[in-house]
């Protein structure tokens, strides 16, 4: 997992380069044509493009058949029962190519994530870290502390919350940079990166995540942790959104809406049925 995370993030990383001091709004309508194109092949690669022609054109028929004999009812009933089953069939067409792009698609999501959810902070912004336990550690017993760093400043003691197993603090970021922040727990040294200014369009990684699959694939920006009673830790960047037309909206929502674009346009000359 750590090696398909580590060649995702420097696919992503190349692609994106020549978009980093641009609109984040360039970036995404990029990767939603790409992403849109890589579907649509996909689906047309796997599905059975001539059983999804023979059962759209059966649902068209029936459709017809319903209208034109819309006053009997004999003949109404069993053009019904026909819709019924050939859009079960059409369900069941659609079912294999979807199953195989849900994969795929369930990491690049991830990794989109890093790019299009957050805003790095700004410098004089305040935030809050958080380090989130496992559920047999106690936050009132260990030792723990927070190092500040050459790019911000620790405003804040540990702030120890047992039912959330959770310790915060507040930070005040004041200089631009990637640094690593140092946090120690019963004198085990665990360091978390933390971004401040920079390009408009930048990979940032808001939690490092503990070993395993799951986690490694929700947060995938940053190595796994070693085996320690620490589950991750977490940094709160402003969350990141795309304004159309006065309308601000999460990135999933606007990167959906442009790849489900693309792939509709893209399916007539690829000669795609869908």
């Amino acid at each position: 997992m750590v090696l398909i995370n580590l060649i995702l993030r420097k696919i992503l990383e190349g692609l994106f380069l020549p978009f980093r001091s641009f609109s984040p709004w360039i970036a995404m309508i990029s990767i939603s044509l790409l992403t849109g194109l890589f579907l649509i092949a996909i689906y047309k690669l796997v599905s059975d493009q001539r059983g999804l022609k023979i059962t759209k054109n059966k649902i068209k028929a029936y459709l017809l058949e319903l209208r034109l004999f819309a006053d009997d009812l004999p003949v109404s009933l069993q053009a019904q029962g026909n819709l019924l089953l050939w859009n079960f069939k059409y369900i069941l067409h659609a079912l294999r190519p979807l199953a195989v792009m849900i994969i795929p698609l369930i990491f690049l999501l991830s990794h989109l994530n890093l790019w299009f959810a957050w805003e790095p902070l700004k410098p004089g912004e305040r935030t809050i870290v958080k380090v989130r336990l496992k559920e047999k550690a106690n936050p009132l017993e260990l030792d723990v502390s927070l190092e500040p760093a050459e790019g911000y400043e620790v405003e804040t003691p540990p702030l120890r919350i047992p039912n959330e197993k959770e310790i915060c603090w507040r930070i005040r970021a004041y200089k631009p940079g990637k640094f690593q922040m140092a946090i120690y727990l019963n004198e085990q040294k665990v360091v978390k990166e933390i971004i401040i200014g920079g390009h408009s369009l930048i990979c940032l990684s808001s939690v490092r995540p503990s070993s395993g699959f799951f986690p490694q694939l929700m947060a995938p920006g940053e190595s796994p942790l070693s085996p320690s009673p620490i589950k991750e830790i977490v940094i709160n960047y402003p969350p990141r959104r795309f304004n159309f037309l006065g309308i601000k909206m999460p990135w999933l929502v606007a990167f959906f809406i442009l790849s489900i674009m693309a792939g509709l346009m893209l399916k007539k000359p690829l000669k795609v049925e869908i």
